[in-house]
């Protein structure tokens, strides 16, 4: 196994005929360059770098991860070596789950659709925070850039077999009629269902211990959150023999926590430090 990479494996039982493998990477936070970029994404990719050299060791450090000069490149070449180990070790599909760029800039649009051309096996793209922020810096809705390289971001579902990846973008914290509906039709329906999201529930013993180890801001389900997003995690809870697991980002470490029963919420850590989520569901 390379060293470089930091992976964690997670097995999951909940008695399906044939194993579904995927493979989670989250939190790259990627400025891409290329011969086309503009002003605006060239100063963009100066900003990360002076932003992001920092941030991934405080991040590391606060959460006991490596975090050393190796990791000092570009992230888009992390994330393709990434990519690599998943098509490597069979993965049925890669999970996307959020802040995969840090803006959504033109340069990082034409990178990643010319990536995904290449990879031979799907790619499940939930969005995070840093996708609703726009090329100066403003953080609002994306979805008509965001469209570009992800069909259905609001929320969506990715039909696996015995198994159907459910995908809703929490980045803001903010859950919508539609994505409430969408949850709701999702469970109603005959199939295991894994949940993706880019923040973490607040529910369950697995919220009580993150919310004693991290600020509010990084937790679905506080005070100040919409009324629909505590119906969201009300849901969640309610159906633990429904999902599977909820898979999220946004905290730049790895953690597993119960939320109830056998009902677990699991974090991959930050794409900056080669960190990714072998899962195998059977």
């Amino acid at each position: 196994m390379d060293s470089f990479l930091q992976i964690i494996r997670t097995n999951i039982s909940v008695g399906l005929n044939k194993p579904v493998k995927l493979f989670q990477i989250s939190d790259m936070h990627m400025a891409c360059l290329d011969n086309e970029s503009s002003e605006i994404d060239i100063n963009d990719h100066k900003r990360f770098h002076k932003q992001w050299d920092k941030l991934k060791r405080d991040f590391a450090k606060e959460a006991n991860e490596l975090c050393d000069e190796r990791y000092d490149i570009e992230p888009n070449l992390i994330f393709e070596r990434l990519i690599d180990r998943a098509i490597e070790l069979g993965s049925n599909a890669i999970v996307l789950s959020g802040d995969i760029f840090d803006r959504i800039t033109d340069s990082n649009i034409r990178y990643y659709k010319d990536l995904v051309a290449k990879i031979p096996i799907p790619i499940i793209y939930c969005p995070g925070n840093h996708d609703w922020i726009n090329e100066s810096g403003e953080r609002k809705n994306q979805y008509d850039r965001v469209k570009e390289i992800v069909k259905n971001p609001e929320c969506d579902s990715f039909d696996l077999g015995e198994l159907t990846v459910v995908t809703i973008d929490n980045g803001m914290k903010i859950i919508t009629d539609k994505q409430l509906d969408f949850l709701k039709q999702s469970l109603s329906e005959k199939k295991h269902i894994l949940l993706v999201l880019h923040a973490p529930l607040n529910i369950g013993k697995s919220g009580k211990e993150l919310a004693s180890i991290l600020s509010t801001y990084f937790l679905q389900g506080v005070d100040g959150d919409c009324g629909n997003a505590f119906e969201f995690n009300r849901l969640v809870e309610e159906n633990a023999g429904k999902i599977v697991a909820v898979l999220a980002g946004h905290i730049h470490r790895f953690y597993e926590g119960e939320i109830t029963g056998n009902l677990k919420q699991y974090t991959t850590s930050s794409g900056l430090i080669a960190a990714g989520r072998e899962i195998i569901i059977e």
